[in-house]
Parts: structure tokens; sequence; C-alpha cells
């Protein structure tokens, strides 16, 4: 008789070890378990190895899986890249977050600690098109919070989360508030509320989970290759706001001259300043691809301010397909989820007696207040007007106005051109109505100048 929820931590790796290779369908068929095809669905196959290998019967009960191990079980997908790099498919979801009651303790003390720290973590290998019974099991790893060099980083973001509901804010809670540990939207759709003890408005229900960034990065450690992934944080006593902020002391107020003296760069590129703040924490490589800012999905942005404390540029997304935002729903759109579990690190030169002055940095995520109500209505009136077939509005001397919503529409993003010339095109659902074109230039979201100099506020106004 299996022991179910009763196993030891050796016997639950080994137990583990042995689905290494296997797909679904084996472990299910192997087992009296029965699962219709028709309805595996995203968590079925976490429900599969539960009860097919370890004999979990399903339960509600807030304990971890295995209760004498205090071991939680998590099934997780990732994918391969065309690069041939690998990435988590999705974030981590742990446990939903209970605003009543999970303020009253501290971290080592708290339900998030109780339930997850321990996690027996498996893996298997997504592969589009196929049937999910027969994707395979890849790897396994029991992942002990207490001894991961990120622990100190993941009980700060808990206390942000916690923070937030004790100032009667879980209702503004998002995943980019936090560097690691996410909350994550669980629930349902969007109309999933629960109470808050601070506060009499209604908080979205949420989960703490690891972000898919984070995911990634612990993908690429124990399964693919890690070699090429430069480190900056060294000191695990340290968060990362520690690290940072005690880098950018030490050049603060130093000239663009001055700090291309103090690297010994010696170039001309448009991108010089991002490559004195790659010198300023010692990286050969971009910062944004170093394993600290890539497991917090941290975007570093060089940004200059003018002498008259204007922001010289608007600030760009990557160029979306037309083909693939038609099929998108905003709630799971890849810029909401982009917007909500991404923090920008902005590092700021301002003109002072004709010459770039590094004044600071201020990391900054943006609110979901803005995210579902401005941003929202310019993705929005974008699929539309893809979906209308009238991108092109008219064209003057050769050149074409589109429909897509301007600077002037929205106070926060546009849409405009991001490609090499006219000829760098996607290709179109609907063909534009105006020109016939089945293929168009491309286009992307940007932040407004305006936007970028509100956030930035303490810079514009020095």
């Amino acid at each position: 008789m299996k022991k179910g929820r009763h196993y030891l931590v050796d016997e639950i790796a080994f137990i583990a070890q042995t689905a290494i290779g296997k797909s679904f369908r084996e472990i299910r068929d192997a087992d009296i378990v029965t699962l219709e095809d028709d309805k595996v669905t995203k968590g079925s196959l976490g429900g599969i190895v539960e009860e097919a290998l370890f004999g979990i019967e399903a339960n509600g009960d807030s304990a971890p899986d295995f209760i004498d191990a205090g071991v939680e079980l998590k099934v997780t997908p990732y994918k391969k890249n065309k690069n041939n790099t690998l990435s988590a498919k999705e974030r981590l979801v742990l446990n939903i977050i209970d605003y009543m009651t999970e303020y009253k303790n501290e971290f080592f003390s708290s339900h998030f600690w109780y339930k997850n720290n321990l996690l027996e973590i498996i893996w298997y290998l997504h592969e589009d098109g196929k049937d999910k019974l027969d994707l395979k099991i890849t790897n396994e790893i029991l992942m002990d919070l207490s001894e991961s060099e990120d622990i100190k980083q993941i009980e700060q973001d808990w206390y942000t989360v916690i923070t937030k509901i004790k100032e009667g804010k879980a209702h503004e809670i998002s995943e980019g508030d936090t560097m690691y540990l996410g909350a994550c939207t669980k629930g349902e759709n969007s109309l999933s509320y629960r109470r808050q003890p601070f506060s009499n408005m209604m908080a979205m229900q949420r989960a703490f989970c690891f972000k898919q960034s984070y995911m990634t990065q612990l993908v690429r450690k124990y399964i693919g290759d890690y070699s090429n992934v430069e480190k900056i944080l060294t000191n695990t006593e340290q968060t990362f706001d520690e690290f940072v902020n005690n880098v950018v002391n030490k050049y603060k107020g130093k000239t663009q001259s001055e700090l291309m003296e103090l690297f010994n760069i010696e170039s001309s590129a448009k991108n010089i300043n991002s490559i004195i703040v790659s010198r300023m924490f010692g990286v050969k490589g971009s910062l944004n691809e170093t394993e600290e800012f890539l497991k917090a999905n941290i975007i570093p942005k060089t940004v200059r301010i003018e002498e008259n404390g204007r922001i010289k540029e608007s600030m760009s997304f990557p160029a979306f397909k037309y083909i693939e935002i038609i099929n998108q729903e905003w709630e799971t759109s890849e810029l909401r989820e982009s917007l909500e579990s991404t923090k920008y690190l902005f590092f700021v030169f301002r003109m002072d007696n004709n010459e770039y002055v590094f004044k600071g940095i201020k990391l900054w995520n943006m609110p979901e207040l803005v995210i579902d109500n401005e941003v929202q209505i310019m993705w929005q009136k974008t699929v539309d007007i893809i979906k209308s077939g009238n991108i092109v509005k008219s064209i003057t001397n050769g050149i074409r106005e589109t429909n897509f919503p301007g600077v002037a529409q929205n106070k926060v993003c546009h849409v405009r051109p991001h490609a090499r010339d006219a000829q760098d095109t996607y290709p179109l659902p609907v063909v534009d109505k105006l020109t016939g074109l089945t293929d168009y230039t491309k286009h992307c979201f940007w932040f407004n100048r305006g936007y970028l100099e509100e956030i930035l506020e303490e810079y514009i106004n020095e």
C-alpha cells in the first residue's frame, strides 16, 4: 500500500528519480489512476504525478503535500528556445495568500515558509504540438530554501508583500513589486477577490510564486548550460537593493568623461552610458544578462536628461507581431504580463555645463492601476485597428500615417514604428484596406517621454 503523504525525504527523491525519462501517459498507465485524455488541463499533469506516482489523493489541506517530510511537491514545465537555451514556461505558483492571517507572522513562522521551505520540483520538457500526456519528465531536485543563496532576497520579497497588506493596500499588490518571490493573480478570472484586514477594498486573490524569470535561471542552472552567466552579487548577506546602492554611491556625481577615464573606456558608441553602467558593476557583457538581473526580471535602462529638464527620447518595448497580438486576451496578453512582472532600473545621466553627470538610479515598476487603465485602452485600440484592417489612415508624399494611438491620445504610452526601415515587416492577419498590404512595418509600444519624466520627477526637478 502506498504511503501517499507519509513518504520521507529520501523516499520522495528516489520515487521522483524513477519518473525521469517517462511520459505522463506511462506514469498514469502504470497505476490504477484513470484520467481521460480530454480532461488533461494545465494542472492535471501535476495531478497524475501526485496520484499515480506518489498515491496522494486530491485534498485542500494547507499542509505540505508530504506531511511527515514537510515537503511540497511541484511539477513544472520548461522549454527549449530556438537558440538552444532553456527557459521556464511559466511561473511556479506556491500557496494562496490569506490576507487576513499571513501578516500576523514573521517570515520563518509564516504559512508561506511552513508550506514551501522544502520543495520537490519535478521538471518536464514542454514541446509545442505534442499531446500533453506524451510530454516527458526530465529532471528533479529537492530545493531547500533555507540553504538557498537567494533566501535573503526571498525573505525581503515576502516582507514587501506583507507591508502592503499592513498598509491596507493588498488591492495594489503587483508581481512587479518584488524580485524573486512574486504575488501573482490566482483565480478563475479577474473577478476572484478576497477581503483584506486593513481596508474595506476587496483585493484580487493572489498566490506567492517564484517568478518565471527566476524559474528560468533555476532551469538553466540545474538542467541547461549556466557557464557564461555572470554573477554580480557575491555577498549572500546583502539584498539586491543594498548591493546596487553601494555600487551606485561610489560613482554618483561623476561626469561621463570621468567615468570613461576611470574604466579605461575609449568609445564614441551611442550606448556609451550602458557600457559605463556595466563597468560600474564589473560586468564584461551586458548588465541585463547577469544572473541577478535575469532572476528578478529587471531591465536596466539609461536615461539622459537635458539641461532644461526634458528627457530626449521615449522608451520602446520589443516589436509585437500582428498575427499574435490579435489572438491574445488582455488579462493574459504578453504586454500585460510583461509590465506586471518587470522592474526597470533607470540609470540617470543629466546634462550639466555641457557634460552628462551620473545622478543616480530609480528602481520602478508600473502600478497595476495604470496597466489596467491607460495601457489597456491603448492596447485594445491597437488590437481593434489590426483586426479591422484599418492600419493606414492616409498617405502624403509617400509617407504613411496610421490609426495607431499616438502620444497625444494617451498620457502613458503609444504605438509607433520599431524597424530598420519600411521593408522590415511582419505579416498582417487582415489585409490593410487602404493600401492592400499583407504585411506591415514592425511597430511596438512606447512609454511616452512625458510619462518617463513623471517617473523620474526627482531628477527632473533637481
